[in-house]
């Protein structure tokens, strides 16, 4: 079969000596890229056509947000140096310093973030120690070869709610989305995804955020992450592999219902009897299959508001994505600075 069509859900794994899921070897052994190879000049030029208007939207969360990251992770530093003569006289020049952790803000988790946590393995196979001792699989590797360019498949789940007339669900509470939601999400735009498309996915979680005081905010970050998500289910797993997404993104600070460990995928729960169930016990099924498995970045804390307001707006549900990330060799993660164009 072409590495560009996707064999079927049930042939997984491809390695039947690795984990379960994986989609190891779908693009050579050695492959550093997973799924972004079905980014294709034909898909960029298909892609391409989503230009109708010229107009653009960012979709970067500003650096400094969330305030106080969750997972215990640092705040955003900056600052600017006026770069003075050596006789100590200010010029009208300057430059600045930044002090970031890669998924403090918006991000794209790359092959080096998460992997199979029972396998104790990345995407294609390798170890913690590859990881750690040669730049294979690093965030550089995506821009080197150009980039993610992709038609994006906006799901606006806040607007889907009310449409049904259902109860708003709060983007701060520990509530899943599940696969029969996305599936009638995604056939209520009328859209039918094709292989290299990319998911952008509203919880409403910079809106909710945004609603927070300054203490309420501090407050959240010192509690256990509970957070809107899809769920961490095999369904919605088959759902985006099936769907032919490369790369998934949304607004919440873990794309899946956080928390991503707990009594909806503890041991002898809804994985009962499924060979996967020990790797549930590590937590992050879409984690660990998209990333370790498939090579299927993740988009997390991405802004999604205006981007959703306009495709209202427009009556689109579809958009060119254009993203590069930062060229750090054996990088982990990356800001998307991500653009979408309509």
């Amino acid at each position: 079969m072409s590495p560009l069509l996707r064999p079927p859900f049930t042939d997984l794994p491809l390695d039947k000596n690795g984990p379960p899921g994986n989609a190891w070897g779908l693009y050579g052994k050695d492959d550093e890229l997973g799924a972004l190879n079905l980014i294709t000049p034909d898909t960029v030029k298909a892609a391409a056509q989503e230009i109708k208007t010229g107009e653009r939207v960012s979709l970067d969360w500003c650096l400094n947000l969330p305030s106080f990251p969750s997972f215990g992770r640092p705040t955003f530093g900056w600052k600017m140096e006026n770069r003075s003569h050596p006789d100590g006289t200010k010029r009208t020049v300057n430059d600045d310093h930044l002090d970031i952790n890669t998924q403090s803000s918006s991000q794209w988790d790359g092959l080096r973030h998460y992997g199979y946590q029972q396998a104790k393995s990345y995407y294609n196979g390798r170890s913690q120690q590859d990881i750690e001792t040669t730049e294979i699989i690093g965030i550089d590797r995506v821009a080197h070869s150009g980039g993610i360019t992709a038609r994006g498949v906006i799901l606006d789940y806040p607007r889907y709610l009310e449409k049904k007339g259902k109860e708003p669900v709060s983007a701060l509470s520990a509530n899943h989305i599940d696969a029969a939601t996305l599936k009638d999400m995604l056939q209520e735009t009328g859209i039918q995804p094709r292989s290299g498309d990319i998911l952008l996915l509203r919880t409403g979680f910079t809106r909710d955020y945004s609603a927070l005081n300054a203490s309420d905010r501090q407050a959240m970050a010192t509690k256990p992450p509970t957070f809107l998500g899809v769920q961490s289910h095999k369904d919605v797993a088959q759902w985006i592999w099936e769907s032919g997404f490369v790369a998934v993104a949304g607004d919440a600070p873990s794309f899946e219902m956080s928390p991503l460990v707990g009594a909806h995928n503890a041991p002898g729960g809804i994985w009962k009897g499924e060979a996967w169930e020990n790797d549930m016990q590590g937590g992050g099924l879409l984690h660990q299959w998209l990333l370790g498995g498939w090579g299927v970045m993740i988009g997390e804390m991405w802004d999604l508001e205006a981007l959703c307001d306009r495709a209202v707006e427009l009556g689109r549900g579809t958009c060119f994505v254009s993203s590069v990330p930062l060229k750090v060799p054996g990088g982990v993660a990356s800001p998307p600075n991500a653009v979408a164009i309509f």
